[in-house]
């Protein structure tokens, strides 16, 4: 428990990094020793600013101070390892996503009161993640809408109806199914490429015969 803090730093791929830190927080004095990780993480460099406890709660998200206090306590009162995910506010005003690992032997009898603590940084790959997620969703909703103009095109030059009367049936369809529209039109579009489409349409109760114009 009295090893000095060391600072680490996960590799993303792509010149990006999930920046980490370590800590060990005496329990009797309030004070802590930061690696240069955690310096930088909250924002500070090295000599900036005197790490203690009440700093490092001056930085946690509001919102996630009690769970943090209820964990801490916790570890003190019975030792042990434990480890949370919480919001860490830096110098800047910056909202960061961090999981903290904490060690502490303070429920062994004759035992540092110290609690050691690993920070590791997940702001970056959870932007990447979501930003990812994002980029899937937008293109799977012009996937979508494109599918369902080339089967209102099938319709319109099938049944000879306008734009609106094709994407009615459409949507008839999959109210009438309960399947999403865009899994109807899929359908259809890839009956029209097999040469089936006479086959779904008659299955759907439409067919040239129901077209407006004969």
């Amino acid at each position: 428990m009295q090893c000095d803090p060391e600072t680490y730093s996960f590799p993303l791929g792509a010149g990006k990094a999930c920046p980490a830190g370590t800590f060990v927080l005496s329990l009797d004095s309030g004070h802590c020793r930061w690696s240069d990780g955690l310096f930088a993480i909250h924002g500070y460099t090295r000599g900036e600013v005197v790490p203690t406890l009440e700093l490092m709660r001056a930085h946690h998200h509001p919102e996630d101070r009690d769970p943090i206090r209820r964990l801490t306590h916790d570890l003190v009162a019975r030792g042990g390892v434990g480890a949370i995910f919480h919001r860490l506010i830096d110098s800047s005003n910056r909202e960061h996503h961090v999981v903290v690992f904490l060690e502490t032997n303070s429920g062994h009898p004759g035992a540092s009161a110290d609690i050691r603590g690993l920070v590791i940084d997940l702001t970056v790959p959870m932007a990447l993640e979501t930003s990812r997620e994002t980029a899937f969703a937008v293109a799977g909703a012009y996937a979508n809408r494109a599918t369902v103009e080339q089967a209102k095109g099938i319709l319109m030059g099938h049944l000879q109806v306008t734009a609106e009367e094709a994407f009615n049936l459409l949507t008839g369809r999959s109210q009438n199914t309960n399947t999403k529209l865009a899994l109807v039109a899929s359908e259809l579009v890839t009956a029209g490429v097999d040469g089936r489409l006479k086959e779904i349409l008659d299955t759907w109760g439409i067919g040239r015969t129901e077209a407006r114009f004969p």
